[in-house]
């Protein structure tokens, strides 16, 4: 049975709509989670989810999470404008993986103005240094990017840089606004046929632009056909973005359909 993932954007909101982190790891039981992935860093800096009162949560969080077999990766936004600032990145990234304890890392490389800034050179840096992260901690490293690296003008290059040192791709495979979503996931696969890594996508579990769907209706039955395909296609894990923006009736399909 693959596994099931859902990405956490902003940890404090996400405990206050749940109710507190016993509430939440219930939640993820019944959508029959394997691991939650929440946002620990945006470039060099730490993100608000590991420090002060959301940081305690999370590390509670973690704990309860671990006592019911429930992952938590933790995932960095890298910007790597030259190879130092790489190094710096990826050292934050270390230091918070140790405090907390996180089960797997993954960069969430994405190409575009507000997103990564430096050269192949940078993201080469950045990847070799994540890997010895990784190698160091014990822990698998993922890539999740943009599901058609090659739509996005000069990122392949950087892209292949960052994706050779990682162990699984999760890319972003947001079909809110496609035709269809068995479209949206061939072309994602077409995409990434080059990377030899196992392909593990991203379904658009949100309502809003950017690849979000137009309504709750929508998401919930564009989630069941991602998931149909997913199992139909032996993929041995999928995931979805995000749990502060999945409607009521997202969650009822995960409680309701097997992962």
């Amino acid at each position: 049975m693959p596994k099931r993932s859902m990405y956490v954007w902003k940890l404090q909101p996400v405990l206050n709509a749940e109710g507190g982190v016993a509430r939440m790891i219930s939640k993820a039981r019944r959508a029959r989670l394997s691991a939650l992935w929440v946002k620990i860093a945006d470039g060099a800096s730490a993100y608000s989810n590991t420090v002060g009162a959301t940081g305690a949560e999370f590390a509670k969080l973690i704990e309860k999470a671990h006592e019911v077999g429930l992952e938590v990766w933790g995932w960095h936004v890298p910007h790597c404008a030259t190879a130092q600032a790489a190094a710096a990145e990826s050292d934050r990234v270390a230091g918070i993986a140790r405090a907390f304890g996180l089960d797997g890392l993954i960069m969430d490389a994405e190409g575009g103005g507000a997103f990564f800034h430096g050269d192949k050179e940078a993201a080469d840096a950045y990847g070799r240094a994540m890997r010895a992260v990784a190698v160091e901690l014990g822990k698998p490293l993922a890539i999740s990017s943009n599901d058609i690296p090659q739509n996005i003008d000069g990122w392949l290059p950087r892209f292949n840089k960052i994706a050779f040192y990682a162990d699984i791709n999760f890319p972003q495979v947001y079909y809110g606004g496609s035709p269809s979503v068995e479209g949206r996931l061939s072309r994602a696969e077409t995409g990434n046929a080059h990377v030899t890594i196992p392909f593990a996508p991203v379904g658009a579990g949100w309502i809003g632009p950017d690849g979000g769907c137009e309504s709750a209706s929508a998401c919930a039955e564009r989630a069941a056909t991602f998931i149909a395909l997913v199992k139909a296609r032996g993929y041995a894990e999928y995931s979805f973005w995000h749990w502060g923006g999945a409607p009521l009736a997202l969650w009822e399909v995960l409680n309701s359909t097997s992962a």
